[in-house]
């Protein structure tokens, strides 16, 4: 019901609902029969169509003022049929049938109010806010604008109309409406507010910025501006505005979540460990249930390389009893990484018990399984994955990239990856994959040109220069060759097969 009592605040603001005197009720009518209802009140005349109009219109009023909607729609409907032209009574009608959920009723009402009196802005106000409730966007957006041309100073209605455009998707219109908006109403937080949200919509983001601190500069704690202004700074990759944006945000509101989240990473954006952990630790501490918070502190420790750690905070979340796909996934994962398969494999178990057709638990088993040579059951959880999720480009990719470093299903290996490419064509490690299938079905050529692609789009990926060295080799460009496992091996000073590849060919 919210949309009914938005729209009874609406009617309110615009003087239709019950309220005030008998003489303001009487003021409310269309203007010329408004005149003529006075003079005859003043010259004492015997009760006709007027007085008669007037009296049930005044009882509606006052059960409208009860709530007794059905009694006040009856006293409506008896005043229309002595005075069928005055157009606030269709009006009064409509509201209530509007707020007696009988939108088309509704509708009907407004239209004949607004035939009766189209100069007046109010019936299209009416219409344009149920033809809003019967989601016809398009007729609510003419109202709306027919209101704008009657009284292009009408606040109401280019508000309304804006909100409408931001539904209809239609951002540079909405702008514009704001944009009038913002120049009459320049001490507005929230219009400044919202002309922001609307310009990072549109990718303007300087401008967006702007709007933001405009609104924070009129109303210093409001909290919303300070966050899109953390959000739209770290989009620019200004870290230092970001995080400053997010603490001023947590000031207002100590026990904002979104804050605290944001904070965690943008410390660890910013090369500032210890802060980005403290922020969990807040985190937990507020809810000691939340995996997600145990899952993202646990992601610090895992992109340093620190499984130990990230195994240690995500086992303290299993001893809270948190039951959750996502933990369990996150378990599985380190423990795979601590080539620690038992317990990889009973968290991912746990995983798949709780969602058996979550196409990411059937992928990293199949992982898990590959990391163990278990080659039948990593393949048959692969296939699973793609099963369940058509879309699941990781899991063409990886199975396509598997066949391809065994050298065995080459044609299926292609076909796979580029399922893969489909989805993300400019991904560089499956144009990587796709390259490297080729390599290994003996066309050089082909797999030169895929591996050249996906360069332009990992410039910094070990692997791809690994396996471009090896093309290089094959075409006998032995100094290209050496040049680029050079450049995997400066990358990534593991990699020892590529330091025996050196070796073996000085």
């Amino acid at each position: 019901m919210k949309k009914i009592l938005f729209c009874s605040a609406a009617f309110l603001a615009l003087g239709v609902l019950a309220s005030g005197s008998a003489k303001a009720d009487r003021d409310i009518l269309s203007k010329g029969n408004a005149q003529l209802w006075d003079l005859r009140i003043e010259n004492k005349k015997a009760p006709g169509p007027f007085s008669k109009a007037l009296a049930h219109y005044t009882m509606g009023i006052i059960y409208d003022n009860e709530g007794a909607l059905e009694d006040a729609m009856a006293e409506y409907k008896t005043a229309i049929s002595f005075d069928p032209k005055v157009s606030r009574l269709h009006s009064r009608l409509g509201v209530d049938y509007f707020l007696s959920e009988k939108i088309d009723k509704a509708v009907e009402e407004f239209k004949l109010a607004k035939s009766l009196d189209p100069a007046d802005t109010k019936p299209h106000f009416l219409l344009a806010l149920a033809y809003t409730a019967l989601n016809s966007f398009d007729l609510a957006q003419k109202e709306y604008e027919e209101v704008v041309h009657l009284n292009p100073n009408d606040i109401a209605a280019l508000g309304s109309l804006a909100d409408l455009l931001v539904v209809e998707e239609k951002m540079a219109e909405a702008l514009l409406v704001y944009e009038k908006l913002v120049e009459k109403e320049k001490n507005s937080s929230l219009l400044y507010f919202n002309s922001g949200v609307i310009y990072s919509r549109l990718g303007k983001l300087g401008q967006a910025i702007d709007a933001f601190n405009k609104a924070v500069n009129i109303e210093p704690n409001y909290l919303e501006a300070h966050i899109g202004l953390g959000v739209l700074y770290e989009m620019k990759n200004d870290l230092p505005n970001s995080i400053a944006s997010f603490e001023k945000a947590l000031k207002i509101d100590p026990l904002n979540i979104r804050a605290y989240y944001a904070l965690g990473q943008l410390y660890y954006k910013a090369k500032r460990f210890n802060e980005a952990v403290h922020q969990y630790e807040l985190l937990i501490k507020l809810n000691p249930k939340d995996p997600d918070a145990y899952i993202q502190w646990a992601g610090l420790y895992i992109k340093e390389k620190n499984f130990n750690a990230a195994t240690v905070v995500l086992s303290n979340a299993y001893l809270e009893g948190i039951k959750d796909v996502d933990l369990y996934l996150a378990l599985g994962y380190v423990y795979g990484e601590e080539s620690k398969n038992d317990k990889a494999l009973k968290f991912y178990t746990a995983a798949l018990e709780m969602a058996p057709d979550d196409a990411r638990i059937h992928f990293h088993l199949g992982v898990q399984y590959d990391k163990m040579k278990e080659r039948f059951l990593a393949v048959k959880e692969f296939r699973e994955a793609i099963r369940l999720d058509p879309k699941f480009s990781d899991a063409y990719n990886y199975l396509g990239y598997m066949f391809a470093e065994e050298g065995s299903n080459l044609d299926e290996a292609i076909v796979l990856v580029r399922k893969a490419l489909e989805i993300e064509p400019e991904n560089g490690a499956f144009l990587d994959s796709l390259g490297w299938a080729y390599f290994q079905k003996g066309d050089t050529s082909e797999a030169f040109v895929e591996l050249k692609k996906a360069i332009k789009f990992e410039p910094n990926d070990p692997t791809i220069r690994d396996h471009l060295g090896d093309i290089y080799f094959k075409k006998g460009l032995r100094d290209k060759a050496r040049g680029e496992w050079e450049k995997s091996l400066k990358i990534d000073p593991k990699q020892d097969k590529v330091r025996e590849k050196l070796k073996k060919r000085r």
